[in-house]
This record gives C-alpha cells, structure tokens and sequence, in this order.
C-alpha cells in the first residue's frame, strides 16, 4: 500500500469503529488492526484516533463541499452546503452524538464554522438591509462580527439539534430557516447530495 492507502485505510476503519460501537473507546491497536496496519505503521501516517476520526468527517464533508462548489452556482452551492452539513451530521449522529461528542463537536466546529461565516458574510454583503442599525454594507469588521455572532448561534443550536436521538434534516433546516435572520442562506432545494 501507499502511503495515500494506508491513511484511507485508518480513515475507513476508524469511522468504522466509531460507528459500529460508538460506546468503545477508540485505540490505535483497534484502529491499525480493522485498517489491516502494522500498529507500528499507524504512528507514522496518523494522529491519534480521536483526531483520526474527527479528520476523517471534516475530510468528508469538506469533500462534498468541493464537488457542490465545482457542480453549482454560488447561491445554490452555499444552499447545498448548509444542507449537506446536515445530511452528514444525521448520517454520522450515532458518532457526533456519542461518547466522543464534545471532541467531535469542537472538530465539526472547526469545520463548519468558517464555512458558514462566510456564507453568512456574503449573505450580509447581498443584503444590506438584514445589517443591523448602524452597520454600513462597507464597514468590514462589523459585517465580520455579525456573521460570526449569528455561525456561533447556528453552531450551538447543531449541537442542539444532535441531540436527538435520530436527527431529522428537514426539521432542523425548517428549525434554522425559522430563526435565521439571513433568508437566502437556509434557501434550501430539496434535492440531496451523495457524500
């Protein structure tokens, strides 16, 4: 195997482990051993499992991130994000939701965070008239803030929607769409992606 198949390898086992016994803690003997790796390779090509783990699902969505950007227009590729991001949290619940929660939730953060902000920049930049009272369209700091005040409340109201034992992704796109005070970015098509 190449190096490139061997961190395939650890990635598809460890979300394989996760996923198939959220419960158990994660060990490179456990990992290195469903990827069919020496344990002694393991140290040279990954993290610890834990970061394995959250750099396998912030590679997959980012992934699906790039073929939507590549495939669609900006306005519907922002909209296929922000509903990707959802279909991978569900998908990915039993492991987000789980014993690693708080460390995967901070990885997803890390992922989806600026992502969104600048969705939500652009949205601000679009419409001028969501600013709030006082903030110019060209007054950049402030258009900065805004959208990271309004990503940081998107953020915990996931963490939130997680909890549900089996996250429903048009619920909690209807739940977001509801409270966002930027429209175009939760105008979401109901046609999903593959990732």
């Amino acid at each position: 195997m190449d190096n490139h198949e061997v961190v395939e390898a650890l990635r598809r086992a460890v979300l394989d482990l996760a996923s198939t016994s959220p419960g158990t803690e994660l060990t490179v003997a456990a990992v290195s051993s469903a990827a069919g790796i020496p344990r002694d390779d393991y140290y040279r090509f990954a993290p610890s499992p834990m970061q394995l783990l959250g750099e396998a699902l912030s590679d997959e969505l980012l992934t699906v991130y790039d073929e939507i950007g590549e495939q669609h227009d900006d306005d519907e590729a922002r909209s296929l994000r922000v509903r990707t991001s959802f279909e991978h949290i569900a998908k990915w619940a039993r492991i987000y939701g789980g014993p690693m929660r708080k460390e995967l939730m901070e990885a997803l953060r890390e992922t989806l965070a600026t992502s969104f902000r600048i969705i939500n920049e652009e949205d601000l930049r679009r419409h001028p008239e969501l600013l709030p009272a006082g903030i110019t369209p060209s007054d950049d700091l402030a258009i900065e803030f805004v959208a990271a005040y309004i990503t940081g409340g998107g953020m915990a109201a996931i963490e939130v929607w997680v909890n549900d034992p089996e996250p429903d992704v048009e619920r909690g796109l209807q739940l977001l769409a509801a409270v966002s005070p930027l429209p175009k970015s939760v105008d979401i098509p109901k046609a999903t992606t593959e990732g």
